[in-house]
C-alpha cells in the first residue's frame, strides 16, 4: 500500500504543483493536531497533550486538549507520541546558482528542503530572477516549496557579471549595484569581496537608504569589528570571514603576512598565517569582539559543516554517499572523489582539520558570550547536501555546547528575529504561520531527533510521511532526468 501511495504522489507533483493529501473531510482547510507534545521554541519546556488548531495558513489555537474547541469539519490528526516544532530555516543556501542550476534545481532542491523539515531558506547568492519567480509561485500557492529570502548575485571586487556575481570596482558602481538589486527584488545585499573599505561603506550606506540589510563575508580589507560597527547584519562563515585574525594577539602582523602572500599567490604562506593566527588566540581580544557583536546585533552564521573536513574528503565515504542520487549526473561527475583534483594532499587535509577545530572553538566561545548565532548549511557546496546538511550543522552546535533548545531556536525563532519577521513565524503560537514539523522523537533530548520527521505542515498544508517520501522520490527522478 505504501508503494502505491508513493507512486500516486509522484504522479501528482510533476512540477511541484500543490495537490493536498486526501485526509479528513473534503473541502476543509482546517487541521487539528491532538495529544501532541508542543516544543514551541520560545524557551518554554515541552508542553505535553496539546491541541493545535490550524485554519488556512495560520495557527489559530494552541493549548491543553481539554480546553481547545475543534472545528467540526477539520481534518484531525492524532499526534499522540509526536513532537511539534516550528518549521526549520536554513539561513545559508545556494539553491539557484553556483552548483545548483535553476534549470533543474527547482524540481530537485525544493522538494528536498521540505522533505527535510526546512520550510524557509535564505539564499546567499544565485539567480535572482529565478528565485523571485519561485518565490512568487510559492506565495501564490501554485508551487510547493519553502519560504525564500534572497540576495541575488553577491557583490565582488572582480570577475565577470553573472547570475551569481555582481562585480563592483568603486563606490559609484557599488551604490548603483545596490539600487539595481533592490529594483529587481533582492531582499538584502550579499558581499563576497570588495576592493576597499570605502566601497564597503558605500554599500552599507546605500543599502540602508534602500531599506536593505547587508550580509556576507568580511572583506580582506576590513576587520570583523569594523564591519560590525558599520552595521553588517550577519557575518557568514568563521573561517572564510577570517575571525581568527580578529582574535589573534598578532593580528596586524599576520594580516599583513597573509596579504603579501596573496599578492605573491603563495597559498602555503597564506595558510601558515591563518595557522599562526589560530595559535596566537587572545581571550581578551576575542571577548572584546564578542561583546561588540552582541552590542551591535551582528548575527554569525558559522557554516562549520561546510568545511572540507576528513569526513568530507575521504573518497571511500564520499563515493558511497546515498544522497548522491539527488544530484544530476554532471554534478556527480564534478564531485567524483576518485578524480585526482578532488583529492587533497595530506597537508591540505590536515590544514582543513585545524580550521575545523579552530572554528569549533570559536563557535563555543561565541555561544558562551551570547553572540547571536544562526544555523546555515552553505549547501550546495561540494558534498554539502541540501536538506540533511542543516541537521548536521545543528548537531555540531549541540556538540559545541548549545542546549538542544538553543540549537532549535537558531534555526527557528532566531531565524525569524534576524529577518525582522518574528511576528510571522519561528515559534508555535497562535497567530503564527503554520509552518511546522511533526517529529517521532524529542529534539530536546537530542537535536539529532529533528531528522525523525513524521510530517511537515507548510503554510497549513499537511504533508504526511507518504507525501514526504514521494517528494524524495520526485527529487531523485528529476535529478536523473537532467541531461
Amino acid at each position: 500500500m505504501r508503494a502505491v501511495i508513493r507512486v500516486f504522489f509522484v504522479a501528482s507533483f510533476p512540477l511541484l504543483n500543490w495537490a493536498a493529501p486526501s485526509e479528513g473531510p473534503s473541502g476543509t482547510d482546517s487541521i487539528v493536531l491532538t495529544h501532541v507534545t508542543v516544543i514551541d521554541a520560545t524557551g518554554r519546556a515541552a508542553q505535553p497533550n496539546q491541541t493545535v488548531v490550524i485554519e488556512g495558513d495560520r495557527i489559530i489555537a494552541v493549548g491543553p486538549f481539554a480546553k481547545i474547541k475543534q472545528p467540526k469539519t477539520a481534518r484531525v490528526v492524532d499526534a499522540r507520541g509526536k513532537f511539534l516544532i516550528p518549521g526549520l530555516w536554513d539561513m545559508h543556501v545556494h539553491i539557484a546558482g553556483v552548483s545548483a542550476d535553476p534549470a533543474w534545481s527547482k524540481k530537485v532542491l525544493l522538494p528536498l528542503l521540505l522533505a527535510n523539515g526546512i520550510t524557509g531558506v535564505r539564499d546567499m547568492g544565485g539567480d535572482l530572477d529565478a528565485l523571485v519567480s519561485w518565490k512568487r509561485e510559492i506565495e501564490a500557492g501554485s508551487l510547493l516549496g519553502p519560504q525564500i529570502v534572497a540576495a541575488g548575485p553577491w557583490l565582488a571586487e572582480s570577475g565577470k557579471k553573472s547570475p551569481e556575481q555582481f562585480p563592483v570596482a568603486n563606490e559609484e558602481e557599488a551604490r548603483a549595484a545596490v539600487r539595481e538589486l533592490k529594483q529587481r527584488g533582492a531582499d538584502f545585499i550579499k558581499i563576497l569581496t570588495l576592493p576597499s573599505k570605502e566601497v564597503f561603506y558605500a554599500v552599507a550606506d546605500e543599502a540602508k537608504k534602500q531599506g536593505l540589510t547587508v550580509a556576507g563575508h568580511v572583506p580582506e580589507t576590513m576587520t570583523a569589528a569594523e564591519v560590525s560597527d558599520a552595521g553588517m547584519h550577519s557575518i557568514e562563515h568563521i573561517t572564510y570571514s577570517s575571525l581568527t585574525f580578529d582574535c589573534s594577539s598578532r593580528e596586524d602582523e599576520l594580516r599583513k603576512a597573509r596579504a603579501e602572500a596573496h599578492q605573491k599567490r603563495d597559498q602555503e604562506a597564506a595558510g601558515r598565517a591563518v595557522d599562526e593566527a589560530n595559535v596566537s588566540f587572545s581571550p581578551e581580544k576575542a571577548a572584546a569582539l564578542w561583546k561588540k557583536f552582541v552590542a551591535n546585533g551582528t548575527w554569525i552564521v558559522p557554516t562549520i559543516n561546510a568545511l572540507p573536513t576528513p569526513k568530507k574528503t575521504t573518497p571511500g565515504l564520499q563515493v558511497k554517499d546515498p544522497r548522491l542520487v539527488y544530484l544530476p549526473g554532471k554534478l556527480r561527475q564534478e564531485w567524483d572523489p576518485t578524480k585526482p583534483e578532488n583529492q587533497p594532499s595530506a597537508a591540505e587535509a590536515a590544514w582543513w582539520t585545524r580550521q575545523f577545530v579552530n572554528d569549533f572553538k570559536l563557535l563555543h566561545e561565541m555561544h558562551r558570550a551570547g553572540v547571536p548565532i544562526l544555523a546555515g548549511s552553505d549547501s550546495l557546496d561540494r558534498f554539502v547536501f541540501v536538506g540533511p546538511s542543516l541537521h548536521e550543522e545543528m548537531e555540531y552546535f549541540q556538540a559545541a555546547g548549545f542546549k538542544p533548545m538553543e540549537v532549535l531556536q537558531s534555526a527557528t525563532r532566531d531565524a525569524a528575529r534576524s529577518l525582522g519577521r518574528e511576528a510571522e513565524f519561528g515559534t508555535v503560537e497562535a497567530g503564527k504561520r503554520a509552518d511546522l514539523v511533526l517529529l517521532d522523537a524529542n529534539p530536546l533530548v537530542n537535536i539529532a531527533n529533528t531528522r525523525k520527521i513524521f510530517a511537515v505542515i507548510r503554510a497549513g498544508k499537511y504533508l504526511n510521511r507518504a507525501a514526504l517520501d514521494a517528494l524524495l522520490a520526485q527529487a531523485k527522478i528529476a535529478a536523473a532526468a537532467v541531461k
